[in-house]
């Protein structure tokens, strides 16, 4: 972004140094000052998207929480499986006609 001082200070300039020598301060004023905005620019523009990455969740992040909650259904579907078939024994075993009836539901002959 190239900073442009205004006529004035040229033209103050131009008073006390002579055509020349203002132009000569003025262009490297202006050199001074576009060099100075594009350094903090690009200072601000990589400080921000650093704070942008730490905020938010990455590709590979995704994956790791997929990961986990896959993890997770695996585990729960064990252990459902596993209350199902204690449920099963225990009703089985409280219920003495429940074997009979169960039997009967599975299709399965003495």
């Amino acid at each position: 972004m190239q900073a442009i001082l205004p006529i004035e200070v040229y033209e103050a300039f131009e008073k006390g140094l002579g055509k020349v020598d203002a132009k000569i301060v003025v262009k490297s004023i202006e050199t001074t000052i576009s060099y100075n905005i594009e350094n903090k620019w690009s200072s601000s523009k990589d400080n921000l998207l650093g704070e942008m990455k730490k905020e938010f969740a990455s590709k590979a992040d995704l994956q790791l929480v997929r990961a986990e909650i896959q993890q997770l259904k695996t585990e729960l579907s064990a252990q459902m499986k596993l209350y199902f078939l204690i449920l099963l024994f225990v009703i089985i075993l409280t219920n003495p006609s429940a074997l009979e009836i169960i039997s009967k539901v599975l299709g399965i002959t003495k």
